[in-house]
């Protein structure tokens, strides 16, 4: 990996080191968590936020940068903030990229909507190194990420996903799991593991409302778990969703 990749991890385990807070109506859970057992294909197929990211990051240790950016793109137009940010700072840092200034604010104000306090504070940072013409760009050319990227389109594009796989879930076409399903997954970290159906289809993995919510409580959890890793790294077919 090279210095510049190694750069952007630490960044990243920095945004999610102690002290980081974030708005949530949620009811923090210190449980809060995706267990690696359900970290299948399958499973991240269904959750293209994860599963971009988790390319990006395969792509970061076999250092392509230019290659992760895309990825972290592709896992931005589903919410990811984590993957924001770093698109942020590759911009800032002109890595796998020319540097920019404006596009680097810009993703990092994205990445902060949510209020996230470390993510607010090096909005900042990033907007008091602008100049005056480089803050009037800021305003002609944010709309249009906001329009590609923002929560007000990146959640529903999201839930979109999370209703689809949900309503095709193993148990019925209505969308009810049979609680004494158990399934052995043939693939991911804990390949065979016998998980049930109210593990693998709890609300908290496909129902929009409460999938925010876990990914809230798992933001505030970072003080615990001071880590962006999906997984234990893992062979992952290119073209998932929405493709490469």
């Amino acid at each position: 990996m090279t210095r510049a990749c190694q750069a952007i991890a630490a960044f990243a385990l920095a945004l999610l080191a102690p002290g980081y807070a974030a708005a949530s109506a949620c009811t923090p859970d210190p449980a809060a968590s995706i267990p690696s057992a359900l970290l299948t294909e399958g499973f991240l197929q269904a959750h293209p936020d994860l599963y971009w990211r988790d390319l990006g990051q395969l792509s970061w240790r076999r250092g392509k940068p230019a290659q992760a950016r895309v990825r972290f793109q592709r896992a931005s137009l589903y919410a990811d903030k984590v993957s924001q940010s770093l698109v942020a700072r590759m911009y800032q840092e002109g890595i796998g990229i020319d540097a920019d200034p404006v596009l680097a604010y810009i993703w990092m104000d994205l990445a902060a909507e949510r209020g996230y306090r470390d993510l607010l504070v090096e909005r900042e940072r990033y907007w008091q190194r602008l100049d005056a013409g480089q803050r009037q760009r800021v305003l002609a050319e944010g709309p249009a990420l906001y329009a590609q990227y923002g929560d007000a389109v990146a959640k529903p594009r999201m839930e979109t996903v999370l209703r689809t796989a949900r309503n095709a879930m193993t148990g019925s076409r209505t969308g009810f799991v049979n609680p004494g399903l158990r399934m052995a997954l043939g693939e991911g970290p804990e390949a065979d593991r016998p998980v049930t159906g109210d593990d693998y289809y709890r609300d908290a993995f496909w129902e929009p409302a409460a999938y925010w919510c876990l990914q809230e409580q798992i933001w505030q959890n970072t003080r615990l778990r001071p880590s962006i890793e999906i997984g234990a790294p893992r062979q992952i077919r290119d073209g998932g969703p929405g493709g490469d």
